[in-house]
């Protein structure tokens, strides 16, 4: 079932960060260190995986379904166009190339919701990432 293909799925997730971070120091509650949360975290994906899937057994869940390739080659171009784009582009322009790949996944873009999208994400990322938490992102392409 689905419920257990993605019990599964987290607890993958969780084993290879714990794979991970296994050389990092946790420290203490009191004491933390810079693998405690990360260890906290990845513990707590198993334990809701290996639930999840246990649950699955107990009752009937939906089949899953065939995979789709559309979504998945867009949703990954989107994030390698704004690891790729983010520095000769600028904050603006890679946010826009980024959203216009992510909504091909879905197949068709109707226009005013995608300029209102477009308008709302860059807002909402520019205020929270380069006003609010003053990270330094350059807005536009260098000159």
């Amino acid at each position: 079932s689905k419920d257990f293909l993605a019990g599964g799925l987290y607890m993958a997730f969780g084993l290879f960060g714990l794979w991970l971070g296994r050389s990092l120091d946790a420290g203490t509650a009191s004491a933390m260190e810079a693998g405690y949360f990360p260890r906290l975290v990845c513990a707590l994906l198993v334990a809701l995986g290996a639930a999840l899937a246990a649950m699955s057994l107990f009752r009937a869940g939906e089949i899953p379904e065939r995979g789709r390739w559309r979504p998945l080659v867009f949703v990954t171009l989107s994030c390698l166009a704004f690891a790729l784009l983010l520095h000769p582009l600028g904050l603006v322009p890679t946010m826009l190339v980024s959203i216009l790949l992510a909504c091909f996944a879905g197949g068709h873009i109707r226009p005013i919701p995608f300029v209102l999208l477009c308008l709302v994400l860059v807002v909402a990322i520019v205020g929270i990432f380069v006003f609010a938490l003053r990270i330094q992102i350059p807005l536009w392409p260098a000159l």
